[in-house]
């Protein structure tokens, strides 16, 4: 058997996830609007689930309610209601409680554009 390491670099581009990678890198969350059906997809969906491929990017207002939650050995992990969209999206989970249903959306800490959910209890929880 001969061994050869083999080393790639590449570079991706966002095409037109562009305003979605730099929300992300950002700590922002930034939706797709279907500009026939007015579903808001994040994250984007390049064809809504109507058919139309014509949208409007728009910003989300930061914050989210975990439907699921779960705990592994890389921490916690939720599917997250971002506010003021219509899907739902995977979320890792930073310093929350057990009973803590509603965060902030904060960047990622890591060298990835990711998003996280950071504890942000509503006035109406207090």
């Amino acid at each position: 058997m001969i061994v050869y390491q083999q080393i790639l670099n590449y570079t991706l581009n966002s095409g037109w996830l562009t305003p979605f990678v730099t929300g992300l890198k950002a700590g922002k969350a930034k939706a797709r609007k279907c500009n026939c059906c007015s579903k808001v997809s994040f994250p984007p969906l390049r064809v809504c689930l109507c058919g139309s491929a014509e949208g409007a990017w728009q910003d989300l207002s930061g914050t989210g309610t975990i439907i699921w939650r779960t705990t592994g050995p890389d921490g916690d992990f939720a599917l997250v209601q971002c506010d003021g969209a219509d899907t739902q999206t995977i979320m890792r989970l930073i310093e929350f409680g057990a009973n803590v249903t509603h965060g902030k959306i904060i960047a990622s800490d890591t060298k990835k554009p990711a998003l996280c959910l950071t504890p942000n209890v509503r006035p109406e929880m207090l």
